[in-house]
């Protein structure tokens, strides 16, 4: 099968995952969410399996190359400052919300899921530290 032929089927599949998420998220339909999670572990089949050749064509357009290790370099440059920037923000909120809980006690929850939401995204961005500096090291 040619390369663009695979990424065809894998942009149709990815845009029917999202249309499928999406309106179940209008309708709030829990049925087209499942659905959309089936198609998204159909979508990971053939990205996972073809990945190198996916990748290197939205790398490079009609021979020119459009990412290299350089714009790799500044992303994982610009990722972690972003990161750290809305987890404080996340934490921030938190806590404002949960100051508020006595006039506003509606929105309680609500500091809780973005404290919950805070502590996970730290805890992955912890586990991938150690993970990719085994990996990376001598």
């Amino acid at each position: 099968m040619k390369t663009k032929l695979k990424v065809i089927i894998t942009i149709l599949l990815s845009s029917l995952v999202t249309l499928l998420w999406v309106l179940g998220i209008i309708f709030a339909n829990f049925n087209l969410f499942i659905i959309s999670m089936i198609v998204l572990m159909i979508t990971l089949i053939p990205t996972i399996r073809y990945y190198k050749e996916l990748d290197k064509f939205f790398k490079s357009r009609n021979g020119e190359i459009i990412e290299d290790e350089r714009t790799q370099y500044i992303d994982e440059r610009a990722s972690l400052p972003a990161f750290g920037s809305v987890m404080g923000i996340i934490i921030y909120a938190a806590i404002a919300i949960f100051t508020l809980r006595n006039i506003y006690p509606q929105y309680t929850p609500m500091s809780y899921a973005f404290f919950f939401t805070a502590i996970i995204g730290i805890i992955i961005f912890l586990i991938s530290r150690i993970y990719f500096k085994r990996k990376y090291s001598e």
